[in-house]
């Protein structure tokens, strides 16, 4: 025995080695393959049903339609596929290649060809579907079967079957197929009829349990199709330009805006003209209302087969419509409810004379933004505004007039401050501003800049119109520093840079002294 050298040892010899049978193996096989495809006794052919020409034959089939090789694939215009094919079935036989684009699918097909002597033949494919360098192919055999369907076609004709049944026999037996589809029709519409009815308490449930608007449309449209069987479910609102939204849609929609003047079923709901649209295709639109108002749309689609079937049948379309309607009617009542809560909470957390946020909002905002300043060592400040001399407006013009000049110092904060900021009513006549990511003297220039602007301020007299009047402010302002410990730290140093204002003339802006 021969001991192994030290190349045949070496993992990379043994690699060379391995590859080598492995290419030869598939050299092998690429030439058993050719060497089938040639000599097999069926007809052989690689098909390209986009360019209708035939990629490569073998001698079988070309014995089979008439024509060489050369005729077929190898001359530079080869013949077209369809030209071999009976003129009766070349829809045919398109339909069924334009329907077999996959990689993967497999079919059988039987049609006739003419050769070029005039013979007709009847000819039976079986064919797959294959992906060759990004270019879908047919490859499949052929035989030729015309001797067998004439035999089939002569059983046919002499079917016993057919000699002895009746007429009477025929007619009874078309009534009892009558009856039975007529029984089968009414089952299914009984069924369908259950699973609509009992999708709308499921539905309605779930959505009842949701806290978030957003959620809601999403729940409704894939109960719609998930449980109620419906093909597609969209939820459409009016956004502030009056076109519709998409906010939900099963299957997903890449169109998210609609104008509803380039929709005439979707203008007429929204307008009110009609309560519930059927499109051509069986899609049922119904309007969503919250309040008095048509806020958007509920867009259901129904599967052709059904559309079909329901069309027919008023007691399950009314169903439909029904559940449609009802549907959107909840869904209008989840929006006018939200709406009504975010009013109420609004209400609840805003002063009603100036809109501002009120004291509560004030005194938690302050606590959250300044435990966060002291957590991420981030810079925070604080401005207290006081309106001058306001209890002589209300002793010299009434406190109608004091109001007035609340409401006009309280809108022009309003639009003064960043979004995080939080401007607040603190108590009668003092406004607070709460200024994340403020430095102390960048809060001391808004704060400059806010005393500027009120006392440019026109606030006209309530109860002698064309005439207005002035008003002034003080301001102190605090900020976070090292020493800040605790928010109410914050607020009395704010406090007492607003008290110095006003011991110092009024008018003013004083900088707290941090302690």
């Amino acid at each position: 025995m021969v001991a192994p050298t030290t190349q045949d040892r070496s993992p990379w010899g043994g690699r060379f080695v391995l590859r080598a049978m492995e290419e030869s193996t598939a050299t092998i096989q690429s030439n058993l393959l050719q060497v089938h495809f040639q000599n097999g006794m069926d007809g052989q052919y690689v098909l390209d049903p986009v360019a209708d020409v035939f990629v490569k034959v073998n001698p079988a089939f070309c014995e089979l339609v008439g024509y060489t090789a050369e005729q077929l694939v190898e001359n530079k215009t080869p013949l077209a596929t369809s030209s071999l094919i009976h003129p009766e079935d070349r829809v045919l036989v398109s339909t069924q290649r334009g329907q077999a684009s996959r990689p993967g699918e497999r079919g059988s097909l039987r049609f006739r060809v003419v050769l070029p002597d005039g013979e007709v033949r009847t000819l039976e494919i079986c064919y797959s579907v294959v992906n060759y360098l990004g270019r879908i192919l047919h490859v499949g055999s052929a035989r030729d079967v015309s001797e067998q369907v004439k035999l089939e076609n002569k059983l046919r004709s002499e079917s016993e079957y057919n000699r002895e049944l009746s007429l009477e026999a025929q007619r009874a037996a078309k009534e009892n197929q009558k009856k039975n589809i007529e029984i089968a029709e009414a089952n299914t519409r009984i069924i369908a009829l259950a699973e609509v009815l009992r999708a709308v308490p499921v539905l309605t449930k779930r959505l009842l349990e949701i806290e978030q608007i957003s959620d809601v449309f999403k729940e409704a449209a894939l109960t719609m199709v998930n449980e109620a069987g419906f093909s597609t479910c969209a939820v459409l609102l009016k956004n502030r330009e009056g076109d519709l939204e998409v906010r939900y849609a099963h299957p997903f929609r890449a169109t998210t805006k609609i104008q509803t003047n380039l929709n005439t079923l979707y203008g007429n709901v929204m307008s009110g003209v009609q309560a519930l649209a059927i499109d051509e295709t069986g899609s049922h639109i119904a309007p969503i209302k919250a309040g008095n108002e048509i806020r958007g749309l509920l867009h259901v689609g129904l599967p052709k087969n059904l559309a079909r079937f329901y069309k027919n049948h008023s007691m399950v379309a009314q169903s439909i419509k029904d559940l449609v309607v009802t549907i959107a009617d909840f869904l209008g009542l989840v929006i006018s409810n939200r709406e009504n809560l975010e009013r109420i909470t609004l209400a609840s957390r805003t002063d009603n004379l100036t809109g501002l946020f009120n004291r509560r909002v004030f005194e938690e905002n302050l606590t959250l933004e300044f435990r966060r300043a002291l957590r991420y060592q981030r810079d925070l400040s604080l401005l207290m505004l006081d309106i001058d001399h306001f209890k002589k407006v209300n002793d010299s013009y009434g406190h109608q007039q004091g109001d007035a000049v609340l409401a006009a110092v309280g809108a022009l904060m309003k639009a003064s401050f960043r979004d995080l900021d939080s401007v607040c009513r603190y108590g009668g006549e003092e406004l607070c501003a709460i200024l994340p990511e403020t430095m102390g003297e960048a809060a001391r220039s808004k704060a400059e800049y806010l005393r500027r602007k009120i006392e440019e301020l026109e606030v006209p007299l309530v109860a002698d119109e064309g005439k207005s009047m002035k008003v002034t402010v003080s301001i102190g302002v605090a900020y976070v520093t090292k020493t800040t410990i605790s928010e109410d730290q914050l607020l009395r140093e704010a406090d007492t840079a607003l008290y110095e204002c006003k011991a110092g003339g009024r008018n003013r802006v004083v900088m707290a002294r941090p302690t």
